[in-house]
């Protein structure tokens, strides 16, 4: 597979760098505000609640892969720096912890779902058949709207994942009975190996294709057939 030096393919690559950053900005936002909400300052007072995406890049998960993706023709993904958090400030550990982790991949989702309004919205305004058409021509509004959207729920569904160090761990451990918590807290170090293992064997397009297949079909295909 070769690398793609097009202007279309360069544009392609400038977007959906455009398109990460806005949304790990975000996510990662969440993930300060509703910490110092929840009683810890500490990823606020080091400037973390900004759409500045500058305090978020990491210059290899949030630049250079999304742009080798690109270039590649396959789906474009990324991360963002973690954000600091001092788990002692919050009042209840377990709860809070939780609903830092949710509010990054829930911010997604509301990104996803605005994306999906937009759409809506050009449906009624120029047709769904219409609609339809230009989010299969690449660089249309539609298309572009369409990018957006899937690029969001696909870091909300990877991040729910529940598996250390993804968001979705933190919420599974704190609804875990205690007793299970504990064992789950003991084999969260064989998270990032699993995740390896997911990735190299293909397990992991195979778990989340389907389910992100599911969800671009009902925030986006869906509501323009119900219009139609």
């Amino acid at each position: 597979m070769n690398f793609d030096f097009s202007p279309l393919a360069l544009l392609n690559v400038a977007y959906f760098i455009l398109i990460i950053l806005l949304s790990l900005s975000i996510h990662e936002s969440a993930h300060a505000w509703a910490a110092n909400k929840l009683g810890d300052p500490t990823a606020r007072m080091l400037g973390r609640v900004t759409l500045n995406p500058l305090p978020h890049i990491d210059p290899f998960g949030t630049l250079l892969l999304p742009a080798m993706l690109a270039l590649f023709g396959l789906p474009v993904f990324g991360w963002a720096k973690p954000v600091p958090i001092i788990s002692r400030n919050f009042k209840h550990l377990r709860r809070d912890e939780a609903l830092v982790a949710a509010a990054g991949p829930l911010s997604n989702l509301i990104l996803a779902t605005l994306a999906s309004v937009v759409i809506v919205a050009m449906g009624l305004a120029t047709g769904a058949q219409a609609v339809f058409t230009q989010m299969q021509e690449a660089y249309t509004p539609a298309w572009a709207i369409l990018q957006f959207g899937v690029l969001n729920l696909a870091l909300a569904a990877f991040n729910f994942i529940p598996l250390p160090p993804l968001d979705g761990s933190h919420v599974l451990s704190a609804l875990l009975p205690s007793g299970v918590e504990a064992f789950y807290e003991k084999i969260r170090a064989l998270g990032p190996l699993i995740l390896i293992v997911l990735f190299m064997t293909g397990a992991f397009s195979l778990i989340l294709g389907p389910l992100l297949f599911g969800l671009e079909y009902v925030f986006y295909i869906l509501p323009l057939q119900l219009l139609g």
